[in-house]
């Protein structure tokens, strides 16, 4: 990769073909170079850490001169590379006669392109494990592939679905729209243990339908462990993906998440048309941690694709992060606090149990599992768990840990294998993550923001920072990491359990500096907090 995109309107690159077969990669291209020089054309991939960029050199095998247009023949193995999750960008690599320096320009899909790729085209690399190679187009109308992990929605099928039910809600838009429908929804619309359940659970239970005018109905997957949480609900409950899902969804008012607005629907199906439906919704943003440990301005920020237009945050500090970095008004941020905080208090009192919950790495994301294996994110919590000294320290204050990987990594938690019958590794799901906050001592963790969850609790938080400078370089953090926690830090496993000896010595006690830390922090305790959320929702809505 070089560092230099080319912007000369000379030089321009085109689409015809993309033959994806037996794990061969085939494309055609016409450039246009102008007084550039064609050098080779590469498959890139692009991390937030440097030393993961990658990129593969396609063979040239063909070059047809066409007056002042070149015809590229282009192909490359798929099989023998190691690729990685989750988009990979095509770039011709020309080189200036003149001054030697080498320039990038992507390949363009016009219209034709675009529609028969999206719609009719299903031509993908299927790998032993369970992922898919397969093209699709940016929003700057390029060529790229996304190499992901298959799902139930990938094919075509889902194009005639929903198409239907876009022709079913036209004909009955008047039955949907006078039903003024607000939807609900948590991660992937999988599970019902977030800020989206707890504010759906408080708004069936509290009428607040009849005070917001709202048909409020939460989304699940029919099959997740937690649909019998939800099922009592009857008909405000919608199936995920199902035709009534769909309908519901065109007709929306508003869509209220934990996460994205987009997590209301299967939006990373390859060929669903959906997305345009949904980025036209207004949206409540409940979040699912507080934002101060991690930046995420890119991605919620006021004008990005998961903006909302209402941002609910937990303290003053976190508002005032909102307002500087975010880009949004005073009046479309609420500080109410958190739903799940309503059901949230310590029941600790009898309790042994320390839980280590550590956040996930970008870089790390639908990797495979030898890939995982050789990070080392995996190996320093090998190292921990399975540590001498830890379980002495286990024996010696008759400690539980409870270890919980993060969403995104639950497909690789097989992979800890831990000797200790002191220390249990929990699935996705066994266990809210709100009981496992309030039952335990002590949380340990890195840059998860279910550390405010224990602030909130008045009880105490390690944080195990052994890729700090990693972090910073891929995520960042609008803290010091250094200065404005509310909780002991150590970079080494010798140092944490220094820190989990003291804290131990002292009962699981807060220090008086981050009680202070505490009290300052949070506008509200009366777990009343979806209350607040409904009252937010009717200023900035109704």
């Amino acid at each position: 990769m070089t560092d230099q995109t080319l912007s000369n309107p000379a030089a321009s690159c085109s689409l015809r073909s993309i033959r994806l077969r037996h794990g061969n990669l085939n494309i055609s291209a016409d450039l246009t170079a102008g007084s550039f020089k064609y050098v080779k054309t590469v498959l890139s991939y692009q991390n937030k850490l440097n030393e993961d960029a990658t990129s593969f050199d396609f063979r040239t095998d063909l070059i047809t001169d066409r007056k002042s247009t070149v015809r590229l023949q282009i192909s490359l193995n798929l099989k023998d590379l190691l690729l990685k999750s989750l988009y990979w960008h095509v770039y011709i690599i020309l080189e200036d006669p003149a001054s030697g320096e080498l320039a990038e320009i992507p390949v363009h899909m016009d219209t034709r392109q675009r529609l028969f790729h999206k719609f009719l085209y299903n031509g993908a690399h299927h790998t032993e494990n369970g992922f898919s190679f397969y093209p699709f187009y940016t929003g700057d109308k390029t060529l790229a592939f996304a190499y992901r992990e298959c799902t139930p929605y990938d094919s075509t099928s889902l194009i005639y679905k929903e198409i239907f039910a876009v022709l079913l809600y036209r004909l009955t838009r008047s039955y949907w729209k006078k039903q003024h429908i607000c939807l609900v929804c948590e991660k992937f619309s999988s599970m019902a243990q977030d800020n989206g359940y707890y504010f759906f659970k408080h708004c069936m239970e509290n009428n607040e339908q009849a005070y917001l005018n709202k048909k409020i109905l939460y989304i699940i997957d029919k099959k997740s462990p937690d649909y019998p949480k939800v099922a009592p609900y009857g008909r405000n409950i919608i199936p995920f993906m199902s035709l009534r899902h769909m309908c519901c969804l065109l007709a929306a008012e508003l869509i209220i998440s934990s996460d994205s607005k987009y997590h209301a629907y299967a939006t990373q199906c390859r060929h669903s048309i959906f997305n345009r439906y949904i980025k036209k919704k207004k949206s409540v943003f409940l979040q699912h941690g507080v934002t101060a440990l991690k930046r995420v301005d890119s991605i919620y920020g006021k004008g990005n694709r998961s903006a909302c237009d209402l941002f609910i945050v937990t303290n003053t500090m976190e508002e005032k992060i909102i307002l500087d970095n975010f880009g949004y008004e005073p009046a479309e941020v609420a500080n109410t606090g958190f739903a799940r905080w309503d059901v949230l208090k310590d029941c600790s009192q009898e309790s042994h149990n320390i839980l280590i919950m550590p956040t996930w790495r970008n870089w790390l994301d639908s990797v495979s599992d030898e890939a995982f294996e050789n990070s080392d994110y995996f190996r320093n919590y090998m190292q921990l768990l399975n540590s001498e000294r830890f379980s002495e320290i286990l024996e010696k204050y008759d400690l539980q840990i409870y270890f919980y990987l993060h969403a995104k990594f639950q497909s690789h938690l097989k992979t800890f294998r831990i000797a200790s019958n002191r220390i249990h590794v929990l699935s996705f799901g066994d266990t809210p993550v709100n009981e496992m906050l309030m039952k335990c001592r002590m949380l340990i963790t890195d840059y998860s923001s279910v550390c405010w969850d224990m602030l909130y609790q008045n009880k105490p938080t390690l944080f195990y920072q052994f890729d700090l400078d990693q972090y910073n370089e891929a995520h960042g953090s609008y803290i010091d990491m250094h200065k404005d926690l509310f909780g002991d830090r150590a970079e080494t496993s010798s140092e944490l359990f220094d820190l989990i000896e003291k804290a131990a010595e002292h009962d699981f006690a807060l220090k008086p500096a981050y009680a202070r830390q505490r009290s300052e922090y949070f506008q509200f305790k009366d777990q009343q907090h979806s209350r607040q959320i409904c009252k937010a929702i009717k200023r900035r809505f109704c």
